[in-house]
Formats: structure tokens, sequence, C-alpha cells
């Protein structure tokens, strides 16, 4: 047993993190922290949504599932008032930010004791439901905590200028594999993609800032060069998807594009990213992706546009390639480069494993770690 891992056992701290919305990435995110966490001894409580999708895998921290945002659940804050009475939480953190005037409300009723310090990942500094008031929910959310966990420089450099909030107390550590531990629990789900093709994957909500219109014009344009690629753009549906489908039927791309605008199983989530030639990212803005290092864990690599802190995570040439937002062209060129090119891929495979081992848990647990202890004073 290393010292750090003794110091853990031997001065465990009481941990609630926070986390609302029961499904997704910020939870997943929120999952294997706790887990990690709990691992090393410290008492962890998660507190998130009814209907928590992780309760299967919650093996090293207690899941409190005690929100919703539709409707009271009475007996379900009686029981979370009275674990947190028990648990006596020295640190809560907070996880996301789509509803920073939720987190702003919670953080207010949690933080009754002055001694309960508070820390924020802030993973999401602009909502997908924006309204006018969560910049500033959000500006006081962040003024109010003791320390701030960025996933890119981008966010870091936001908050700094143009919410002119100090970030001196914060530090930077990208996104790591939230599906780690689907590798070893989930059995993939195949895709239903013919076996001549080569699947590329864009994975993650369907919205506006994503791109896929673009992509959608790229592949068009690839199709004339490699008539046996297949594209998948898989996840739940935060816009019209109609204008989609006519730029896929316009294109008469239908047998060759797949849009599952839904929130897919862990398996079917497997199953994508295990047959992917690559992942493709085409955001047109927006904030720092969880789908990256998931794709590095599967030694996939990335096509992204040089937006939401992609140009952090993504090495140019050695772990996938970079290309300007909204420039379809652009884009079907840096895709028929990773399908045609064995020689690039084969030169990618080294970094790409190096990378799978630079996105795991390891090196942001032991930060979040280190800070809550300097924090607490010791």
């Amino acid at each position: 047993m290393n010292v750090q891992t003794m110091h853990s056992v031997m001065d465990p701290i009481r941990v609630l993190l926070v986390s609302p919305a029961p499904r997704a990435g910020t939870v997943q995110y929120a999952h294997n922290l706790a887990s990690h966490l709990g691992r090393r001894g410290h008492r962890v409580s998660l507190l998130t949504g009814v209907g928590y999708e992780l309760a299967a895998y919650a093996r090293d921290y207690t899941p409190i599932e005690a929100i919703d945002r539709f409707r009271p659940r009475p007996v379900r804050m009686w029981q979370l008032w009275r674990h947190l009475r028990e648990l006596r939480p020295q640190i809560i953190h907070y996880q996301g930010g789509q509803h920073p005037d939720m987190f702003l409300l919670l953080d207010m009723l949690l933080r009754k004791r002055r001694e309960t310090l508070a820390v924020y990942t802030p993973q999401d500094l602009h909502s997908n439901s924006r309204r006018a008031h969560h910049d500033a929910a959000a500006r006081s959310l962040l003024g109010r905590m003791s320390y701030l966990f960025f996933n890119s420089e981008d966010n870091r450099a936001f908050v700094r200028d143009h919410w002119r909030l100090d970030v001196s107390q914060s530090s930077v550590k990208p996104v790591p594999d939230l599906m780690d531990f689907m590798r070893q629990d989930v059995c993939p789900e195949p895709p239903a993609v013919p076996n001549e093709r080569r699947l590329l994957l864009c994975f993650g909500l369907i919205e506006p800032r994503k791109g896929i219109g673009s992509l959608l014009e790229a592949f068009a344009l690839l199709r004339k060069q490699c008539p046996d690629a297949h594209l998948a753009v898989v996840g739940k549906a935060l816009m019209d998807t109609a204008p989609l489908h006519e730029a896929i039927e316009r294109h008469g791309m239908a047998s060759h594009v797949e849009l599952v605008a839904q929130y897919v199983s862990f398996e079917r989530m497997a199953g994508y990213f295990e047959r992917a030639e690559c992942v493709v990212l085409p955001y047109e803005a927006g904030w720092n992706s969880g789908v990256i290092p998931v794709a590095y864990g599967y030694r996939k690599p990335v096509v992204a546009t040089t937006v939401a802190g992609a140009g952090e995570v993504v090495r140019d040439g050695q772990t996938g390639l970079l290309v300007p937002p909204a420039d379809p062209s652009a884009l079907a060129a840096a895709l028929q480069r990773i399908l045609d090119e064995p020689a690039l891929r084969d030169t990618m495979q080294p970094h790409l494993e190096q990378a799978a081992n630079d996105c795991g848990w390891q090196s942001l647990v032991d930060e979040t770690e280190s800070v809550y202890r300097r924090l607490l004073g010791g």
C-alpha cells in the first residue's frame, strides 16, 4: 500500500457529490469520481435525480435519488435530510451546470453549516435550455465556491475574461474516460451496419451547435471518394431533426446514414464505439466534449473542429485530425484521410494508446483528493 493510499484510509474525508441529472455524461463523471474516491477509503455519497441510470454500478459510494424537477418528493427529501445529518459532509462537490439556478438553490439549502466547504466542476458553462437569468445565477454560484475544477483552459478563460471572476483557486484537467467502467461490465451490442461498410460515428446530444448539418454535407462529398463509408449520428435530440432528414434524402444517403435521435443504452453505445473507424465531432460552438476521451478509451482517432476545447485534447496528426468549424470540404478531406491512409492510422496507434492511458482517472482523483485536503487544512 503506497503512502497516499494509507493516508486516504487513515484519514477519510466525508464528501457529498451533487449531480442532479440522473443520466448522461455529467452523472457518469460523478459516478467515476465517487467510485475512485470511495476505493481510497473516503466516505462518499452522490445526490442525484430519481431514475439514476448507474444505480447497478454503485458499489463504492452511496447514491441518493432525491431530485425531481417535475414534482416534489417529500419522502425522498426526508431520507436525504436524515442521510446528511448522519454523513455531515466536509466537502460538497457540485458537478455540471445545465441549470445554474437549481445549483444555486441547492447550495443555499445544503450549506447552512458554515464549516462545510463547496467546490465545483462547471462542465457546462452554457445551458442547453438557456434562460436570461442563467449567466447571473452561474456567476453567483461560482463566486460561492472555494475551488473550481475546469475541464479545459477555454472554460477557465471564459470565466475569467467574460464573467470577470477570480479563478486563482482553480485547476484544469481534461474530462477523463467517462465509460471506463463500461468496458468491464457491459456486453457490447453491435450496430446493424453492413460488414463491408466503414463506420464513422458522431455521438452525443444532437443540437444546433454540434454542426450536424455541416457533417451531412461533408459526408455527401466523402461518399464520392469512399462509397463504402457509413455514418451514424447517435444521441438524444435537442432540436428539430426534420432538416437533417431532409438533407439525408436530398443527397440520396438514406442507406448510408443512420440518425438515431434517442438516448441509447450502454450496450448499444459500446457497440457503436467498438465498430467505428473513427469518431467525428463537427462542433461549431460550445464547450469541452466528454466524447473524445471515450473514443480514446476505445483507441479510436477523432476528427474534430477547432472549437469547444478540442484543440487541447486532440493532437493533430497523432490522436486525430483538426479542421475549421463549418467547413464541409475540410471535414470531408480529413475523414477521407482517416479511411484511406493506412499509414496514418498506423502512426496514430501508439499515440492513441498513450492518450487512453492519459485519460484515466488516476491523475484527476489525485488532484481532487489533494485539493480537498488543502481546503480542509491538512
